[in-house]
Order: C-alpha cells, then structure tokens, then sequence
C-alpha cells in the first residue's frame, strides 16, 4: 500500500461489524526548509565573548575606602559646651593647663564628678572621657556619630581648559605665557658663575631640558644672548643650598648679562622645538548628590591615627560613553571628588545653637552658617605678586590676590589642577594640584563678634580630586600618517572620499592634526592590555560593568601651620593695690588663654603653703589673693607665628620643638 494511503475503520466497534477498507489520496506539502545531510556544530569562545563585552562596555561602577588623617588644632574656643538640668546651654573655659592632645584632636578630660548635670553632643559625659573643642569629631570626621556624612563625594572628569593670571602684572600675561619667574640668583659651581630662577609655582622641568625665555632681559652690550631666537639647557635644579628643586633651576648664562621683570617674565619646556602648553583643567560632575552612593563606617576600620575609616559604594553608574576630555580624547581618567559640606548647622544641637547665638550680630548671609563658603587655590610660592596661593588667604597683604571663591558641594563644575601639555609629547603632566580652604564663621569673623579679640584667619584645606585611572595611553607615539600626499598624488577632492581615507588608515578622531591631513596620537590601550612599560589597566567585568576598587586616602591639613614660636611674658600685681580687680581678671584671661605656659612668683609675702606642690594647683587661691602685701607674678605665654599673617594661633604646628614648652600628662588632672 502507498505511504499516501490512509486505512479507516469503522466508527462503531461492534461484533457484527466488518472493516472497509477505504483508499484516500492525501498530498502532502512541505513549507520548511530540508534539514541538511551533514551535521555543523559551533564553538563560541566564552573568553572571546567576555573580552567583546569588556571592550564595549562603557559602564563603571565604584566602591572602596576613604581612609582619612584629620584633627582639630585650629578650634572655635577651649570651651566646654553643655545643658544642664533646666535646659540651658552653659559654658564653661578650660584653662591652659587642662587643654590635651590624644591621637592630633585638641580637646579636654571632663572632671567633673556630677555627670548627670552634663551633657556633650547629646551624649552623657564621663568622668576622664576626653572631648575635642569644637569642631570636632561630630563636624570633621567623614561620619558624624548619627551617620549624617560631613563631606559629598562626587565623580567628576576634566572636560574643558581655562587660563588664569598667576603672578600680577598689567600686560595681560598669563599661564599660557609659560611659568612665571619671580626670583633670579646667582650660584657659583666650580669656581664658576650660573643664574638660577625661582618660578611661582612647580616647573615640571628636569637636568637637560630645553627651555624657552620669554620676556627676560639681554643686559649684554650687543644682545648676544639672542633671547628670543635660542633655547637652553637646565643645567641643574635647586638654589644655593641645592633645595626647592621644583621650584628652581639653574642655566649656563652669566647672571650679569641677564635680567627679569616679575609678572612678564616666563619659561616654557621644549621637545622637538615644540614649547609646550600651560592651562587649568576645569572638572565637571558626573554624580549629583548623597543619593548617588551610600557611605557607612568600613567594618574594624581605623587608620593609623585611630581616624574612622569610611567604606563608600556608588550606586549610580557612571556611564562614559560619547565624553571626552578637555582636549577632545575618550576619557581616560576619572577622579573621585571629595568636598567639605556645610551641613553640620543643625540649629537642635547644642554645640550648634551656641554658636549660632554667638554669630548672630553678624550679616544675615552668613550668621545662620558653621562654616566659611569654600575658596580654592594651590600651594604656590610665597610672593605679594602671587596670585590663587591658598596659604596666604585672609593675609591683608594679600588683599588684591585673586582666588576661587563661593565654592559649594552642589557645584557642577569645579577649577581643577594646573597641567603641561606638549604636542611631542601627547600627555598631560600634572604640575599643581587645587587646594579647597575652609574656616569657620566664630574664628573668621571673631573681630565682629568680640571687639577685644583678633580674627583667627588661619583655616583647613584639602585636596579634593583624587585620580581614578580608567583607561591609560600607550607608551609610544604611532608614526605620522600622511594623507596629503596622497590627497595629492590621486587628486581627491571630495570630503567624503577624504573621510573614508581616513577610516582606511584607521585614524581615530582624538588624533592630533599637526598640519593639514597629517596626523599623530597614542593609542587608547584595551583594558586588560599591558604594554611593554608596564603601562596598562585591569580591572573586574562583571554583568556588563566595570568594577573598580578604591583606596583612597584624605587629608585634612593646617592652611599655615606655624612653625615659630617666642616666650612673651606679662607682669600682674595681686593685692590690695589692684584697684577693681583689674589685675586679677587679667590674670584669669592669661591663664585660660590656650598659649598660657607658666606662671612665676617675682616678690611677695611667703605663700608656699598657700599654693600647694606647683602654681597650677593654687590657681584659685592666687587669683583670689586679697593680702595687704602686693604678689608680683610674671606670666608666660608663646606667641607662635607662621608664614603669613593670619592672626592669633592658638596651637603650635608640628614642627615647633615642643621641648621647650611643659606639656601635661593625663595623670595630672584624672
């Protein structure tokens, strides 16, 4: 029977019943494809695929660490704010002898036995537990003690160039003019005679460079120094005493037959006979706010200097797709933004409405703040030319200065870092890096506040972009491709036909075009691929992303920390002759003033028993001395003084020898 034919039975099944057999024609149409003969089997690469999405992905996502070293030497006052029973904000000054430093934080041992009278921030006071004046641990910490966070993190990227005046002069020169010269000296090396210069900020230059001299001074007869035809070599780098190597140098040039004129005389580094460029990188946010991440205590997490360290995660992905830098280049670099807040003004703290209340006769802009807006600058050479030297802000000999100012953590875009950049080179070279500055409204404003006091205008800063290495350049230059020629040779004319050569030469567009269609650039390196340098960067992929970790370090430093110091002294009579008490309050001011050292006894009635086993211990007694008989004292103080002028210090930098000064001991007041 034909596989086409189909048998059918009868419907009923019953005994009686017999089978017919029926033939039906059926026709059968195949509408698929046939199947092949041969079987083709497939193999894709799970390495392959991986490294496909890896290259394509644009997608970052990051996590890590901030790991900070902050304290508190530059403080409002050595204050104890409280409550008592009733409510009220009290205060109570801690005398110079029972001011203390533990792990950098300036602060006190609370001896006071009565603890259910007293309370800290909220938190009930021990007996011996050490608090720091304020600001604190609660305002400077990267988390306060309720987890509200005292710094906003952000993800920015250097998206365009700017050009400021460093050193002031009125010929309208600038930092594209090259690095600015403000000192010139002279050396002897071997019994012969060299001209050094000192520039403003760092000069990025090394033994051997080739420089150029602009706007300097031929003092010869002729001028035979062709200035402006010639370049020199850096013969050395460093001053007399071989020090400030980034900020001096030295050239085989007779120091009589040269000469420079500050603000207008200018270097720039040479390759190839190729000055390089001088700009500022500005940077642009990629995050906007707290809700872009998460940040939280890191688990066991303390610094050397017992500083809580901060674990961040960001939840927004950054996505780098179609951005590219401020010279037109995908993005290769990336930086983690870390700015000072100002969100620790919460009127309900105790700390904060004492010193809202203290602030209040001060303008309504800026009465109702904890800190100073933020202003930006770097760490230039000390010079009354100079402008944007963050050391030298509120120094009234630099009033004129010019500097970033109203900066705020809500900011778009930020001034950056100042770089060099040279066409035969390729890469940026980063010569300074920005400074943020911070004080707070009580020390900045103290004059407006007390007549009887001197502003404190020495501040924080910090330095807030931290680099985030995503993609890196290769460590050669590819060979210039000239498309002229051929351009020229095959009479091309049309531009699409020019942009197709281009293609076909696989000229990418950040390519530098050194004349008319004659290129030069660096690779952008694949992620994952080392170059024979070691340059290169590898990180996780995983669903699509890139995950890089970082640790990231932070630190909160003095603007101007003072590094001199005198003993001055002060002569107070107690007795009958002071008239008013005018002595005796005296006496209370110097020894509750932060600087206070020592007091000595010049003449007087015999009082030893009066005074105990040292003068800390009687200072009741003494300051209330009412003995017909005159008590000559003789107190000291140390006036510490920095580089610059920014009022009274109350704590010395580091870098005085505390060898000098008494320190005490937890042991003598617990």
């Amino acid at each position: 029977m034909e596989k086409t034919n189909k048998i059918l039975l009868n419907s009923v099944k019953l005994p009686d019943n017999v089978n017919v057999t029926t033939q039906i024609q059926l026709g059968l149409e195949n509408t698929n494809k046939p199947i092949p003969l041969n079987d083709i089997d497939t193999t894709v690469s799970q390495f392959e695929q991986f490294e496909k999405e890896r290259k394509e992905s644009t997608i970052y996502r990051f996590y890590g660490v901030i790991k900070p070293v902050i304290s508190n030497p530059i403080f409002n006052e050595n204050i104890k704010i409280y409550e008592d029973n009733q409510n009220n904000i009290k205060t109570k000054t801690i005398l110079s002898a029972g001011i203390f430093e533990k792990d950098g934080w300036v602060g006190y041992y609370n001896d006071e036995p009565d603890e259910d009278a007293l309370q800290f921030n909220d938190n009930k006071s021990a007996l011996c537990d050490f608090f720091p004046f304020d600001p604190g641990y609660d305002r400077l910490r990267m988390l306060d003690s309720d987890g509200k966070q005292n710094y906003l993190l952000k993800i920015t990227y250097p998206f365009e160039k700017k050009d400021i005046q460093i050193v002031k002069n009125n010929l309208g020169i600038t930092l594209k003019d090259g690095i600015p010269i403000i000192e010139q000296f002279e050396i002897e090396i071997n019994g012969r005679m060299y001209v050094g210069f000192r520039t403003a900020m760092n000069h990025g230059l090394n033994q051997g460079d080739k420089i150029q001299l602009n706007n300097f001074i031929d003092l010869t007869a002729n001028n035979t120094l062709n200035l402006d035809d010639k370049f020199y070599r850096v013969f050395k780098l460093g001053n007399q005493t071989n020090n400030k190597k980034l900020r001096t140098f030295i050239i085989d040039i007779d120091p009589s037959e040269i000469g420079f004129n500050i603000g207008t005389s200018t270097v720039k580094r040479v390759i190839k006979d190729k000055p390089s460029q001088y700009y500022v990188r500005r940077f642009k946010s990629l995050t906007i706010d707290y809700k872009d991440y998460d940040l939280y205590p890191a688990a066991y997490g303390v610094t050397y200097f017992n500083d809580d360290v901060a674990a961040f995660n960001f939840k927004t992905d950054i996505d780098v797709k179609n951005l590219i830098d401020n010279l037109g280049r995908p993005l290769s670099e990336l930086y983690l933004t870390i700015i000072k807040n100002d969100n620790d003004s919460d009127p309900t703290s105790v700390n904060s409405q004492y010193w809202l209340e203290q602030q209040q006769n001060l303008s309504s802009t800026i009465n109702t703040r904890f800190w100073t807006p933020i202003s930006g600058g770097y760490d230039l050479e000390n010079d009354v030319n100079i402008n944007y030297n963050i050391r030298s802000y509120k120094d009234p000999n630099y009033d004129g200065s010019l500097y970033y100012e109203n900066i705020d953590e809500s900011d778009e875009f930020f001034d950056g870092d100042i770089v060099e950049y040279n066409e035969n080179e390729l890469l940026e070279r980063r010569l300074e890096g920005v400074y943020h500055r911070i004080n707070t409204i009580y020390r900045e404003f103290l004059n407006s506040i007390d007549s009887n006091k001197e502003n404190k205008n020495e501040g924080y800063i910090y330095t807030p972009f931290n680099l985030i290495q995503i993609r890196e350049y290769s460590n050669y230059i590819n060979p210039l491709v000239n498309l002229q020629t051929i351009i020229d040779k095959f009479n091309i004319t049309n531009p699409i036909d020019i942009v197709e050569l281009r293609k076909s030469f696989q000229i990418p567009d950040y390519a530098t075009e050194i004349a008319t269609n004659v290129y030069k650039w660096r690779d952008l390196l694949d992620i994952g691929f080392v170059d024979s340098s070691g340059g290169g960067v590898d990180y996780p992929f995983e669903s699509g992303a890139h995950y890089i970790y970082l640790d990231k370090r932070f630190y909160l430093e003095r603007q101007d920390p003072p590094c001199n110091f005198l003993l001055i002294s002060e002569d107070i009579t107690l007795g009958a002759s002071d008239i008013g008490n005018i002595q005796q309050d005296k006496f209370l001011k110097l020894l509750s003033d932060p600087t206070f050292l020592r007091y000595t006894f010049v003449s007087g009635p015999q009082i030893s028993s009066l005074i105990g086993s040292s003068g800390v211990d009687g200072v009741y007694n003494i300051v209330n001395y009412n003995g017909v008989d005159d008590l000559d004292l003789e107190v000291t103080l140390a006036d510490y003084s920095g580089e610059y002028e920014l009022g009274k210090r109350d704590i010395a930098g580091g870098c005085v020898d505390f060898s000098t000064l008494e320190q005490n001991e937890i042991d003598d007041v617990c």
